[in-house]
């Protein structure tokens, strides 16, 4: 009996796993201000099914997004639906930090076209990372998430072919022409 017992609390952790895993990725909702101060939140300003959250976890990733933003920017030429918003996940901070590195992040973007869809987020980053299944912030994250935020792909890294490639057909595969 205590074996059947058993076999039927390893049956229920299992189907319990199972379901979890099954479970989309979604992208908890998310407001704040662009770096044009226009406020955002996501995924509720989404308005197409083929949106690119590009995630980065320290300024010193500026290159990554700096190469991540190219070859984007080629994949939109073909596509002009796709929408792109970048975000420096940071922790919660006061209001004078959140300035301060706000005013840094502007300075450090001269191209002023990139504010509208630059949103920096103050979060807690432990919770945010473990909703998208972020296992690192060692390198930027590149989403596809459709209108609702549920994650369709991810890349991690700066673009490689074959990171390059895996969101191509992730986007092809979601309907874009890129």
């Amino acid at each position: 009996m205590r074996s059947l017992k058993l076999w039927i609390v390893l049956f229920a952790l299992t189907a319990i796993a199972v379901a979890r895993a099954a479970e989309p990725v979604v992208l908890s909702k998310v407001s704040a201000d662009t770096l044009n101060k226009q406020h955002l939140s996501l995924p509720a300003d989404f308005h197409t099914d083929r949106n690119l959250l590009l995630l980065y976890f320290d300024l010193t990733q500026q290159p990554d997004v700096d190469s991540w933003n190219t070859v984007i920017d080629a994949w939109r030429a073909g596509d002009s639906s796709l929408t792109v918003y970048t975000s420096l996940v940071s922790s919660q901070k006061n209001f004078l930090s959140r300035w301060w590195q706000n005013a840094s992040m502007r300075s450090a973007a001269p191209d002023s076209s990139r504010w509208p869809t630059t949103l920096p987020l103050y979060l807690d980053k432990r919770a945010f990372d473990r909703r998208l299944q972020i296992s690192s912030e060692k390198q930027v994250v590149l989403l596809l998430l459709d209108r609702k935020g549920r994650v369709l792909s991810r890349v991690s890294g700066p673009p490689n072919d074959s990171s390059r490639n895996a969101m191509r057909g992730a986007l092809n595969a979601a309907g874009s022409p890129v």
